[in-house]
């Protein structure tokens, strides 16, 4: 009897789930799980399930890469190896707020547009359609954009500090004197140099002004972007329900 008893003194305690009671709200383990097994049995929405979507970002890992090696390229191989987590760490935060902006815009804008056209924008009819798609993708476009147009602005104002400015500086004042030698000439001999180095100068030119519009973009995304989009919706709630 003592010997038969043992075994059941040793065993390990078997684990007793209690039933869920009638009403009981379920744990948000068990609503992501149906979630996504309800994604998954809707073929157009399949992409979607958090559980298995995979953003295509060709440019933000192409800039990734390209950041990546000239990191390595400035400070050299010994000391990437030593500060690699910080760094992995900054570039993976970059690469993931573009690959945001650039997911939204070629998977869902993109996409959406082309199947449904501009009329929702702003129809003469306002209907249930018009009405959802134009909240629908006036909230999202605030949402993706508040926090991510921030890091596009850091981007190209440094491309512009250490590319722009240098080329229009040179440039200019390259061009400046090339030009008064040939004042001082007979014959004009810095015609081809001239012409590169003004090649030069508006490609300085030209990232100046992505950055001008880069900056008013952020600076109306940041201040107004909410605003007009409440304004947005009112307007069509307006127009839908009261002046239909």
């Amino acid at each position: 009897m003592v010997v038969a008893a043992v075994p059941a003194l040793v065993a390990p305690p078997r684990r007793v789930i209690a039933p869920r009671r009638a009403g009981a709200p379920p744990s948000p383990a068990s609503l992501f799980r149906g979630s996504s097994v309800a994604l998954r049995g809707v073929p157009e929405l399949a992409a979607f399930d958090p559980a298995t979507f995979a953003p295509v970002c060709v440019a933000s890992d192409a800039l990734y890469r390209t950041a990546q090696g000239s990191v390595n390229l400035l400070v050299g191989p010994d000391v990437y190896k030593e500060y690699a987590p910080l760094i992995a760490g900054g570039l993976l935060r970059l690469r993931l707020e573009l690959c945001v902006v650039e997911s939204f815009f070629t998977e869902a804008i993109v996409p959406f547009v082309r199947d449904k056209g501009l009329s929702w924008v702003l129809p003469f009819h306002e209907t249930v359609e018009t009405f959802l798609a134009g909240t629908i993708f006036a909230l999202a476009l605030n949402f993706i954009l508040v926090g991510s147009t921030k890091i596009v602005q850091v981007v190209v104002t440094y491309v512009d500090f250490f590319l722009g400015m240098p080329t229009r500086f040179l440039g200019s004042k390259a061009v400046e004197k090339l030009e008064a030698d040939d004042a001082w000439a007979d014959e004009s001999s810095n015609g081809p140099a001239i012409a590169a180095l003004s090649g030069v100068r508006l490609l300085g030119d030209a990232i100046g002004v992505v950055r001008s519009v880069v900056d008013f973009v952020d600076v109306f995304v940041s201040r107004y972007l909410a605003l007009t989009t409440a304004a947005y919706i009112t307007f069509k709630f307006l127009h839908f329900r009261v002046f239909p």
